[in-house]
C-alpha cells in the first residue's frame, strides 16, 4: 500500500506550496507544468501578469528566469518586492513620498548593477571597461546630491530698560541708545539684535537623462539585454506604487534592450494616479506604456474545461511529490510511472481527484493543501486510500481555516447575503455581476480572498442586450456541507436544451452551456 510507505508520506509532507521555498532552480523547472503562458512571456514586451495568490505567479517567473538564461544568456534580475526598502520608509509619513519611492527604486537599480557586474565578470565582453564605467555612472545617476542652498534667517531682539519717574524736558535721538532728561532720574534703554542662520539640508535625486544614457551604454558595451522580473508588486504600499511605476517608466521603458515584467494582484495594485494638480498621469498607462492582458486566473477556470484542468493539476501534483523522492523510486517500488498510476494508488477512485480540483477552484496552492490534508487525514483514520468523504471534509476545513477567517466582519455579512440569495433562494452556485459593479471594493476583496471566483468576462443577456456581465461562482467551501443533500446547488452549467422551459436561463458560453439569470445587485453588497 502506497499510504503505508514512509518515503511517500515524507514526500507528500515536503510538498512546497510556495515557489520561493524551493532553493534550487532545478526544483522549479521539474515541478513547473506549462499552460501555454511562457510562450507569451518569452519576448521583449513590457508586461504585467495578474493572478490571485496561489495561482503560480512566482513559480512562473522563476521558470521564466531559467528559460531566458538558457536561451539568450541575458542579465535576468528577479526581484521580490517584499525584500525592498525598509519598514521605516513604509510607515514614516514624515518622509516625503517621493523620497520613499526613490528608496525602493534605488534598491531595484542596485540589484541590476550587481547582476550586470556578475555577467561582465563571467562573460568578459569586448566593451567590459566601458560597461564597468557605465555601472559606476548608473549608481551616481540615481543618487545625485541636491543642495537646495536655502538659508533661513531668524532675528532675535533683546531690550534692556532702567529708569524712574521723569518730568521736564524730554529729548529723543535716533540712535540705538536714547536718553530721557528732566527733573527726575534718568532712564536708559538698550535694543540688541542677533541673527541666526539655518541651512535647509539637501537630499538625493535621480538624473533620468544620465540614467537612460548609461543604461543604454551598459547594454551596448556588455552586448546583452536586461530582463527585470518584479514579483509581489502588490506587497508595496498603494500610495507608493504609482510613483515607483513612474520611476520605471522614465528609466527602463525607454531603453530598447531592457524589458520589464511585473507580477501583481489585480485588485491590490495601483499603477497610475493623477498628479496633485490634475494635469498629468503619474505611473504606467496600461495598454500603452505596458501590456496588462495576461491573467493566470483565466488559465485555471474549472468550469470552462473540467477535464483539461483536472489533467493539468494531476500533473502538477505528481511532479511536486516526485521531486522529493529519489529518481525512479515510485516506478521501481510501486510501479507508478505517471500521474494516472499515482492517482490510482492514493485514491479509492481516481475520478475523485476531479472533486479536489473543483474544490480548489483553479488555485494550485489550494489544491496542494487540500490533497495533503486529505492524505494525512486518511492515514490518521487508518484507511488505505483517500475517499470522497475525506476530500469534502478537507475542503471544508481549508475554507474554514484559511479563507473565511481572512474576511472582516462586514465582508462575512456580504458573503452570507450572496450565499443566501444564490444558493438558498436559487439553488445555484454561479451568478452575474453587472460590469458597473466590477470595480466594487467588496467584489474585489471577495475575489481576492478566493471565496468567489471569476468564471467568464463580458457576456450579454439576451433580454438586456446593452448590459454586459461577468460570471462569478461561489467557492466550494460555501456549499460543501450541502453536498448530496436536497439543498445541493447546481454544480455544472445546465444544458442549453432546457432554456425554452425556463425563462431564467441565459447562454453566455461558446460551447452552449447555460446558467441561471441570477444578477447580483448593489443592495446585496451594501
Amino acid at each position: 500500500m502506497i499510504s503505508g510507505d514512509p518515503k511517500i508520506s515524507a514526500a507528500i509532507s515536503k510538498v512546497l506550496q510556495r515557489a520561493e521555498r524551493m532553493r534550487e532552480l532545478d526544483q522549479i523547472t521539474r515541478t513547473y507544468v506549462e499552460v501555454r503562458v511562457v510562450p507569451q512571456l518569452l519576448n521583449e514586451n513590457n508586461q504585467i501578469i495578474f493572478g490571485r495568490r496561489g495561482t503560480g505567479k512566482t513559480h512562473l517567473f522563476r521558470f521564466l528566469e531559467n528559460e531566458l538564461i538558457s536561451q539568450k544568456t541575458p542579465v535576468v534580475v528577479y526581484l521580490d518586492c517584499r525584500t525592498l526598502g525598509s519598514a521605516s520608509d513604509f510607515s514614516n509619513s514624515e518622509i516625503p513620498i517621493v523620497r520613499r519611492a526613490q528608496s525602493l527604486f534605488n534598491d531595484i537599480v542596485s540589484e541590476i548593477v550587481e547582476k550586470a557586474l556578475t555577467f561582465i565578470a563571467e562573460n568578459a565582453p569586448k566593451g567590459s571597461e566601458k560597461a564597468l564605467l557605465a555601472l559606476d555612472e548608473i549608481e551616481k545617476a540615481v543618487s545625485s546630491k541636491i543642495d537646495y542652498g536655502l538659508v533661513e534667517e531668524v532675528t532675535e531682539r533683546t531690550l534692556i530698560k532702567t529708569g524712574s519717574e521723569a518730568s521736564g524736558e524730554v529729548a529723543l535721538s535716533v540712535k540705538d541708545l536714547f536718553s530721557v532728561k528732566g527733573g527726575g532720574k534718568s532712564m536708559n534703554a538698550s535694543d540688541t539684535e542677533r541673527t541666526v542662520k539655518y541651512t535647509t539640508p539637501g537630499g538625493e535625486k535621480v538624473e533620468f537623462p544620465d540614467l537612460h544614457f548609461w543604461l543604454k551604454t551598459l547594454c551596448d558595451e556588455a552586448q546583452t539585454e536586461i530582463y527585470v522580473l518584479i514579483d509581489e508588486w502588490s506587497s508595496l504600499p498603494l500610495d507608493l506604487q504609482p510613483l515607483l511605476a513612474e520611476f520605471l517608466k522614465r528609466s527602463f521603458l525607454p531603453v530598447a534592450a531592457i524589458t520589464v515584467k511585473i507580477a501583481a494582484l489585480e485588485y491590490r495594485s495601483q499603477f497610475n494616479a493623477t498628479s496633485p494638480d490634475n494635469a498629468n498621469l503619474i505611473g504606467f498607462e496600461l495598454g500603452s506604456d505596458i501590456s496588462s492582458n495576461l491573467d493566470l486566473d483565466d488559465y485555471f477556470v474549472f468550469d470552462r474545461d473540467p477535464s483539461g484542468i483536472t489533467e493539468k493539476f494531476a500533473e502538477i501534483l505528481f511532479r511536486h511529490v516526485g521531486t522529493s523522492l529519489d529518481t525512479a523510486y515510485l516506478k521501481d517500488t510501486h510501479g507508478i510511472e505517471d500521474k494516472i498510476d499515482f492517482l490510482k494508488a492514493v485514491l479509492t477512485d481516481p475520478e475523485n481527484f476531479r472533486e479536489i480540483v473543483r474544490a480548489s477552484e483553479g488555485v494550485v496552492r489550494d489544491m496542494l493543501n487540500i490533497f495533503t490534508n486529505a492524505y494525512f487525514e486518511t492515514l490518521r483514520l487508518g484507511k488505505s486510500r483517500i475517499d470522497k468523504k475525506s476530500i469534502t471534509e478537507s475542503s471544508r476545513q481549508w475554507f474554514e481555516k484559511d479563507k473565511h477567517p481572512n474576511l472582516d466582519p462586514e465582508l462575512q455579512k456580504v458573503l452570507r447575503r450572496i450565499v443566501d440569495e444564490v444558493i438558498g433562494n436559487k439553488k445555484a452556485r454561479s451568478f452575474l455581476v453587472p460590469k458597473e459593479l466590477e470595480k466594487n471594493e467588496k467584489i474585489q476583496k471577495l475575489f481576492d480572498a478566493r471565496v468567489i471566483h471569476l468564471i467568464a468576462r463580458g457576456y450579454a443577456d439576451k433580454d438586456n442586450p446593452g448590459v454586459r456581465y461577468n460570471v462569478f461562482g461561489l467557492d466550494y467551501g460555501t456549499y460543501v456541507d450541502l453536498m448530496n443533500t436536497t439543498k445541493q446547488p447546481e454544480l455544472d452549467f445546465m444544458n442549453v436544451d432546457n432554456r425554452e422551459a425556463d425563462d431564467e436561463v441565459i447562454v453566455p458560453f461558446d460551447d452552449k452551456r447555460s446558467i441561471r439569470r441570477i444578477i447580483l445587485t448593489e443592495d446585496i453588497l451594501k
